[in-house]
């Protein structure tokens, strides 16, 4: 029988090794011996990681303010501090909290033992416990921590209090404290947030200044007992904190913190210390010496030292309390200089430290206040109208009843009162009497007399005296007529100011509307501009960029004065200007009375790129020219120039033109725009006087950064456009400003180029040509003219004027002359 024969596949012994057990029992050991030594080298890789992350800068701050706190008394038995910082600090970070912890243990060390030091220890360690087991959300953290602290405390030293006998008054303590703790951990939050997030000082809100008071005041307040010699180092510290604040936030601020340091030794000890009236003193006094620099701040902080100081019955007390002053004013005095840099001055006070969107709420508050006062005026004009039209339309319905109760009156109880016959006619036939003179009284009002001739035949057998009766009947018409004359006057008077308060009321309510008060403070740009000055060597104590509603940026700088009072244009403003990347030129500022002292202040805005030298030439017709100009550059960087003609010639016109061109540039320099300007100028003028009276106005705004012009014409003569030898006109088809109750504004726009010319006349320059199409000769005047000199380019137009009036104006003469140029930097 055949064997079956078996093929298998073809395969390597050696490539088999894992079954041999020895083999395998060799590598496992090896390699768990590496797995060893690679866990404890990983472990301890993972220790030192540990230990790096704890051992940080901020740690240690947070360690050592953890010891003192621990030694912060409140009424001399409550630590609510340390309970609230480690709770606040420690909140997110377990290590950090048991770190905290310990810390805290080492500063009850210091200044408990017994009981009250192993009780406040478990207390502590217990809330860490609570802190490392339960998960609060971000969003419920400001209320669920304080209330974990404050149950935390309370059960852990309530139980505690049952081993050693549990008292009401122990309890109440007990509460109180825990309390405590939690308001401060409330409090102590925002501090930890603020670190967490590593916010610059400069952008602190009211809020985390508040809380970084208190948690300096918790610090000053564990270190009461630290001495340094005889000196206390919470004395120093709380007189240095005055000096600071008093240095930052004036007057105001060192009152507030001087008085807050001087409670502090009364809470900590529970016993009212003396210090509360010298620091608040002394804090007053450093403030108001504020604007002499840091010197002024020592000198006054020292005079309300020294001035307390005479209270206090204890001398050696006192020379001690002057010791450490003096070493606080050496500390403070050496602060570096950009302190004020770094710390928000404006942020004292309830609108501290202000955002963009804060400061347009605030500014729209402001804005909606003033309209509503304003409205509320112009009710009252609105009142005062009514009050003089109501009264004057119950008069009207009551005049007619009224002039024949006199008439009747005056003849019953006047002129026939001695007659005989008086009982019988006003008695016993009063009826046919009053008709009788009703008739007399209708033929005196239709004909303005009564003659004997045209009485009936019945009156004149009446009446035994009836010539003279018909004498006194007109001689009481007389006096009707002159009463209702001037009666008529007084209710026009009436009329006429109840229409003016009315013109009023409408003028003040468009004032009004236009009311606009938007300013930002530009942050970003204030924080650069006070690293960009610091490194250019200049001492700025305070800077503030103001970006108007127009867009237009005003920098606000206080700093030292200067001995010759330029340093702010050769120094300052340059060194903006290249910070800024653009020119920056003074417009405003204001030097101390003796210069090198104090300080000055100045504010600095954008250098126009354009520049109007300007020319003006006038003649009167009469002695005074009826025609007023005035050339000012606005605030918001644009040149105005204004021409108003009053209507005819002499005092009354020049008074008109005044009136007009007054009026604009002060409602254009008030932020007002050039549509209600106008319109308020018409309204004044018509309310001027009843007799008709009008202005044209001819206004032209230059824009300083753009060139671009604007015309509005108001019933004045064509303007023009001198470019090379071309020339341009500028016209306008509306009627002058005090005609009509509402004026038309239209403004036309036009872009200028440097070395361009304008020009503006007055209709009486055109006056003598009209005939001759007097637009003609002056755009050939100026065509073939060749002067750049405004001044030169007004007085040859007038002066040709003048010659085809052959010397004798028919109108008073004005002409205005712009030159447009670049304005290159000195």
């Amino acid at each position: 029988m055949l064997d079956r024969l078996e093929i298998y596949p073809y395969q390597r012994v050696a490539e088999q090794p894992v079954r041999k057990p020895k083999s395998k029992k060799t590598i496992s050991i090896d390699y768990i011996k590496k797995l060893m030594g690679g866990s404890k080298t990983l472990i301890t890789a993972n220790r030192r990681e540990a230990i790096k992350d704890l051992v940080t800068v901020e740690n240690i701050v947070l360690v050592i303010a953890a010891v003192i706190m621990a030694r912060a008394f409140i009424l001399g038995d409550l630590l609510p501090f340390i309970f609230a910082f480690v709770a606040a600090f420690g909140f997110v970070d377990n290590r950090k909290a048991i770190l905290l912890a310990v810390a805290g243990t080492a500063g009850f060390a210091t200044v408990l033992e017994g009981y009250a030091l192993w009780s406040n220890i478990v207390a502590l360690f217990a809330l860490v416990g609570v802190l490392y087991y339960i998960t609060i959300p971000d969003e419920r953290k400001w209320w669920a921590l304080p209330f974990m602290v404050s149950a935390s405390i309370i059960l852990v030293k309530t139980v505690l209090l049952l081993t050693q006998g549990l008292t009401f008054y122990n309890e109440m303590v007990v509460i109180f404290e825990a309390l405590l703790a939690g308001i401060l951990t409330f409090v102590l939050v925002v501090a930890s947030d603020v670190v967490k997030a590593r916010k610059p000082l400069v952008t602190f809100s009211f809020e985390e200044i508040a809380a970084f008071m208190i948690l300096g005041i918790g610090i000053i307040m564990g270190l009461n007992d630290v001495y340094i010699g005889s000196l206390s180092l919470t004395g120093i510290l709380c007189k240095f904190t005055i000096l600071v604040a008093a240095f930052l936030w004036g007057s105001g601020g060192g009152t507030m913190v001087g008085v807050m340091a001087g409670v502090i030794p009364s809470v900590a000890s529970s016993i009212f210390a003396h210090t509360l009236g010298m620091y608040a003193v002394a804090g007053l006094l450093a403030g108001l010496f504020k604007n002499f620099g840091r010197v002024g701040v020592i000198i006054g902080f020292m005079l309300g030292a020294m001035g307390i100081s005479f209270f206090i019955q204890d001398i050696n007390t006192a020379i001690l309390g002057l010791w450490e002053a003096a070493i606080a004013s050496i500390v403070f005095f050496l602060l570096p200089s950009s302190l004020k840099e770094k710390v928000p001055i404006q942020s004292l006070g309830p609108i501290s430290n202000l955002k963009e969107k804060d400061f347009e709420l605030i500014d729209g508050k402001i804005k909606e206040a003033a309209q509503n006062r304003i409205h509320h005026l112009a009710g009252v004009f609105d009142e005062l109208s009514s009050t003089f039209t109501d009264e004057q339309t119950i008069k009207v319905k009551n005049n007619k009843e009224l002039y024949l109760n006199y008439l009747y009156e005056e003849l019953s109880q006047g002129f026939c009162e001695g007659c005989s016959r008086h009982h019988n006619c006003w008695d016993k036939d009063s009826y046919n009497t009053s008709q009788e003179l009703l008739d007399l009284f209708t033929i005196a009002e239709t004909y303005g007399q009564i003659e004997y001739e045209n009485c009936s035949i019945e009156f004149k057998r009446r009446c035994l005296y009836s010539r003279d009766l018909i004498s006194t009947v007109n001689y009481l018409f007389d006096n009707l007529r002159m009463n209702e004359y001037w009666t008529e006057k007084l209710e026009e008077s009436r009329g006429l100011v109840a229409n003016q308060l009315k013109g009023v009321s409408h003028l003040i309510k468009g004032l009004a509307e236009e009311i606009d008060i938007k300013t930002v403070l530009d942050f970003e740009l204030r924080e650069k501009l006070f690293k960009e000055t610091k490194n250019y060597g200049l001492n700025i104590k305070e800077l503030n960029p103001i970006r108007t509603n127009g867009d237009q940026l005003y920098i606000n700088i206080i700093t030292d004065s200067c001995t010759t009072g330029d340093n702010c244009e050769l120094n300052i403003s340059q060194s903006i200007s290249s910070i800024m990347g653009e020119k920056m030129e003074v417009c405003e500022k204001r030097c101390p009375h003796f210069m090198g002292k104090g300080s000055c202040e100045f504010t600095l805005t954008r250098s126009f790129n354009y520049k109007v030298i300007s020319g003006a030439a006038q003649v009167a017709k009469d002695k005074v020219c009826g025609d007023s100009f005035t050339i000012a550059t606005l605030k918001e960087g644009k040149e105005l120039i204004a021409l108003s003609d009053g209507m005819g010639v002499g005092e009354v016109a020049s008074t008109e033109s005044k009136t007009a061109v007054g009026l604009l540039e002060n409602l254009l320099n008030s932020g007002f725009n050039k549509e209600i300007s106008l319109k308020t100028i018409n309204s004044a003028l018509l309310l001027r006087s009843t007799n008709e009276t009008f202005a044209t106005i001819d206004m032209t705004m230059i824009d300083l950064y753009t060139a671009e012009v604007d015309f509005i014409k108001i019933g004045c003569a064509p303007s023009y456009i001198k470019r090379g030898k071309k020339v341009g006109v500028v016209t306008s088809n509306s009627l002058p400003a005090g005609i009509l109750d509402d004026v038309e504004v239209k403004s036309q726009k036009r872009s200028l180029c440097p070395k361009d010319m304008l020009v503006m006349v007055s209709d009486g320059v055109l006056e003598n040509a009209r005939g001759k199409d007097g637009e003609e000769w002056l755009m050939q005047l100026l065509s073939n003219l060749n002067e750049d000199d405004p001044q030169i380019v007004a007085e040859t137009i007038l002066n040709h004027a003048l010659a085809q009036a052959r010397g004798i104006p028919n109108d008073d003469m004005s002409v205005i002359c712009m030159y447009i140029d670049l304005n290159f930097p000195n």
